[in-house]
């Protein structure tokens, strides 16, 4: 059989193996030189081919001088559509945690937030969303979210700064207020605009999140108005594909 239909049948059979669990997550697959022998080949690059496709599929992870790895997923549960509801919000005040980190707890994992407030000029896409001049100065709240210490959202939020300044947003660190951070700053958001857009990642969002080759995530943008229509936050949220499972309830009424 030709190399160039040989590589596809071991990439098959490779295939079926890892989905049927004959490979386990995390998992160490048979280096290149097994490969090479079992499948009775003789070229290296195409082996190569073969581990670099199932990559591509989200299938295995390849560590440098160390092999190539069933790669593993687990997911949290996250639910967008649950935060913006201040009367089923689940901030624990006295635990320090915010209504996505208790969230996360009570699905059994260990969230951690990392957090930089600044001011700095809006990106034209939020300066837009904002209703502001070009280059306007924000204030940021910019959160590395990360789940049993490994990174799984970036969510950065943008605020006015006659919303900002003189309130909690300002402050540093993890802020947990029952009820939510902008109804305690005095501008309770009475509705939202979400826009979801699946997408490969930019290299920042890469390193952030230290993601594999291969990985998409879903960049959710929402935008926050108080009761006389005018924007007054816009939180975008980097979400990796291999580590969410978004959930929306809507109702029906």
């Amino acid at each position: 059989m030709a190399t160039t239909e040989r590589w596809r049948v071991v990439l098959r059979e490779l295939r079926d193996a890892i989905r049927s669990g004959e490979y386990q997550p995390g998992e160490r697959l048979p280096t290149v030189d097994d490969l090479m022998e079992r499948y009775s080949m003789t070229s290296r690059p195409a082996v190569q081919k073969v581990l670099a496709a199932l990559a591509s599929e989200g299938l295995v992870v390849t560590v440098h001088r160390r092999g190539s790895y069933v790669r593993e997923y687990s997911p949290i549960d996250w639910h967008p559509g649950a935060f913006e509801h201040r009367t089923s919000r689940r901030d624990i005040e006295g635990a320090g945690q915010d209504a996505w980190a208790a969230d996360v707890a009570a699905q059994g994992r260990v969230p951690r937030q990392e957090i930089v407030v600044e001011t700095a000029p809006a990106p034209d896409s939020i300066a837009a969303r904002l209703d502001l001049a070009r280059g306007t100065e924000v204030a940021v709240r910019r959160r590395l979210r990360l789940v049993d210490d490994t990174p799984f959202q970036t969510a950065d939020s943008y605020y006015p700064l006659w919303v900002a300044e003189g309130t909690p947003i300002m402050s540093p660190g993890d802020i947990a207020i029952p009820g939510g951070l902008m109804a305690a700053a005095g501008h309770p958001q009475v509705r939202f605009r979400d826009e979801i857009v699946v997408r490969m990642p930019d290299p920042d969002e890469q390193a952030r999140l230290s993601l594999p080759p291969g990985t998409p995530v879903a960049e959710h943008t929402r935008t926050g108005f108080n009761s006389s229509k005018r924007p007054v936050r816009v939180i975008v949220t980097i979400a990796p594909g291999d580590r969410h499972r978004i959930i929306y309830e809507v109702s029906g009424q």
